[in-house]
């Protein structure tokens, strides 16, 4: 992004009074981000590609009413929360409401991996295993460098919160891999 302390304030300004410039701007500013993000709380699929577009149309429908630039990040990925949520609870209810015709459609077949890794593979699955918050501030946290302040504002938590959380979430995934010392 364009400093540590997120994107332009500009930038927000001009996508707020509709520069479709300033928007696509902010949005390739974003893609990455927010596409990581989504995928950390859902888990790899081509679903994360249609949750990213849902985020990014309800960015520029609720950008004109955005009351200060200086909120657009955290105020972008709440977005991107309650969608990645209201997408996790529609799964959960249709698993209940659809069942499988044959017992090989209760696998998905895995993305094809050009190269094996097997580190990878186990941290994505012990990450796969964390809950969505622990999930989440990981994620955030290793998107670019950013301080317990700036997270907390992300999330809408309190510092003392989001230091637990992290806390919590990195010594259950030295558990889960297995590891004490080292690792995150």
């Amino acid at each position: 992004m364009g400093s540590d302390q997120g994107v332009d304030q500009d930038l927000i300004l001009r996508a707020r009074s509709s520069d479709l410039a300033a928007l696509e701007d902010l949005i390739c500013e974003y893609q990455l981000p927010i596409g990581r993000f989504v995928v950390s709380q859902i888990g790899w699929g081509d679903e994360y590609l249609d949750l990213c577009q849902v985020i990014f149309v309800k960015m520029m429908r609720g950008l004109p009413r955005l009351e200060s630039a200086s909120e657009f990040e955290p105020w972008l990925y709440r977005i991107a929360r309650n969608v990645c949520t209201d997408h996790l609870r529609h799964r959960r209810r249709q698993g209940r409401l659809f069942v499988p015709l044959a017992e090989e459609h209760q696998e998905v077949p895995a993305e094809p991996v050009d190269q094996a890794n097997p580190a990878l593979d186990s941290m994505q699955a012990a990450v796969g295993k964390l809950g969505p918050k622990h999930r989440e501030l990981l994620d955030l946290s290793m998107q670019r460098p950013r301080t317990y302040e700036e997270l907390a504002r992300l999330t809408n938590l309190s510092v003392a919160a989001v230091r637990n959380r992290l806390f919590r979430a990195r010594e259950r995934l030295k558990k889960l891999l297995g590891r004490r010392k080292g690792l995150l």
